[in-house]
């Protein structure tokens, strides 16, 4: 369940517009808002889960925000979850993320500002956990995406849900014998 104030404050922005073909783009946030919060992490990832495309993602150009308003959504939802929202609205992503699975440095390109980011391992950690939930929620089948995220500091509940959804994929596209 997510935060009323935060979620009427997104329905203002981003309900009835187009997402996938499961559901629109609030429901979508609002859905992996929920499955972060069923993992066990805490409020600061969830709500970043929930804002995770407010300023519009390298995937998808609807920006329910402009980045001149990042003051208003951290004074709503926190520093640290506005800034992992924001990092997951201006990186390749899942690209760079999986790039820095196995640097020392954790370092990605902040493709509004074109500015290099450094961030923690923890952070990255984090970012992974989000996107493992912005895939499985909209199904999105990407399997060797979430087989890297496996990689990942993730949280017990995660790394379950990544292997179900694995498997259950994979015995779909398993031919018939």
């Amino acid at each position: 369940m997510t935060d009323p104030g935060c979620e009427r404050f997104l329905a203002n922005l981003v309900r009835g517009v187009a997402h996938s073909s499961r559901s629109d783009l609030f429901t979508h946030v609002c859905n992996t808002h929920d499955l972060l919060q069923d993992w066990g992490n805490p409020p600061s990832v969830c709500l970043a889960g929930l804002f995770h495309s407010i300023y519009g993602t390298w995937h998808v150009s609807h920006r329910a925000l402009p980045f001149s308003e990042r003051a208003t959504v951290r004074a709503l939802i926190g520093e640290e979850a506005e800034a992992l929202a924001y990092i997951f609205c201006v990186a390749e992503r899942p690209k760079d993320f999986l790039e820095c699975l196995d640097r020392r440095d954790v370092v990605i390109r902040d493709h509004h500002t074109g500015a290099m980011m450094s961030l923690s391992r923890e952070t990255l950690d984090r970012l992974l956990e989000i996107e493992a939930a912005n895939i499985i929620e909209q199904d999105e089948r990407l399997y060797p995406v979430l087989d890297q995220c496996l990689r990942a500091r993730l949280t017990p509940a995660a790394i379950r849900a990544i292997e179900t959804y694995l498997a259950e994929g994979r015995r779909l596209r398993a031919p018939a014998v």
